[in-house]
């Protein structure tokens, strides 16, 4: 049983997230639960004129709207959900008050999810829209895997035929190459397990790397691997050409503090992976 967590908005790019996270959950037994988060003295929404006051009734006003918006998006879901492979999901919501990247976070915890997946807006918004805040925050924060799904990435699972993985081969790499490994064991996938450098690997580099590709190699023997460094320097243009030359479906990696890999979570680099391509971002927790 694979536990889904979809934070939702109510915006195309959030919706299509959920359409995502269904088309996956149709491969496993799943539990599927469509999140919205309430802050009572913020209005999130879009459309909401920005001088709108926070008025008691004004509240009351705003949470009934968003109930019933949860409501009629649970319900079409319901509705679209009629072949075979949809019933192996089971479909809940849930409806919380606070700031979604705290009410995120605790909800992931609480139910143990295996991953959470989260819409994210597509090329051409504002810098102070792209940058994302609360996809970063919950993917700093959340212990689950979290999936940051591009509002115009195509939803056709059947074709996630690539998988980067972003590594260092390090002993963290070795729990999130399991928890990737369970999430994708459904789709014919090649998972290309490559550690980006600025310079030729040493001796210990290489050691590494050859520890772990033995052990994936004698653990997931059904499942296509490859193994190796790329070079490249400055890190995003590297990335983005083997993305682009290797035809990659998804990007993962397991988040980190310190070194190259940690530049992702820049504000820059965060914007222009998450927002300025089509490819999904997967992070692991350590």
């Amino acid at each position: 049983m694979i536990n889904i967590l979809v934070p939702v908005t109510f915006t195309d790019y959030s919706v299509n997230a959920l359409t995502y996270a269904l088309t996956l959950a149709g491969k496993f037994p799943s539990t599927v639960t469509i999140l919205h988060s309430f802050p009572e003295y913020e209005d999130l929404e879009e459309e909401a004129a920005p001088d709108m006051p926070n008025s008691e009734e004004s509240i009351q006003r705003r949470e009934q709207n968003a109930r019933d918006r949860l409501a009629e998006l649970c319900q079409a879901t319901i509705n679209k959900m009629t072949t075979i492979q949809d019933r192996n999901i089971e479909l809940q919501n849930r409806f919380e008050f606070g700031y979604p990247e705290d009410v995120i976070t605790e909800v992931c915890k609480e139910m143990n999810s295996d991953v959470v997946i989260m819409g994210t807006k597509s090329k051409g918004e504002t810098i102070k829209e792209l940058l994302g805040s609360i996809t970063a925050d919950v993917m700093k924060r959340a212990e689950s895997p979290v999936l940051a799904v591009p509002a115009n990435s195509k939803v056709d699972l059947e074709k996630l035929s690539k998988v980067l993985f972003i590594t260092d081969f390090s002993d963290s790499d070795y729990i999130s190459i399991h928890k990737l490994v369970r999430l994708i064991t459904p789709f014919h996938t090649e998972i290309h397990a490559i550690r980006f450098v600025s310079h030729k690997p040493d001796k210990a580099d290489i050691r590494k790397q050859e520890q772990f590709r033995d052990y994936c190699k004698a653990t997931y023997r059904n499942h296509q691997m490859k193994f190796g460094f790329e070079k490249g320097e400055p890190f995003i243009p590297a990335l983005e050409k083997y993305v682009g030359e290797d035809n990659i479906d998804l990007i993962a990696m397991t988040k980190r503090k310190r070194n190259m890999i940690a530049q992702l979570f820049s504000p820059e680099i965060t914007r222009r992976i998450l927002f300025h391509t089509d490819i999904p971002l997967l992070v692991f927790h350590p």
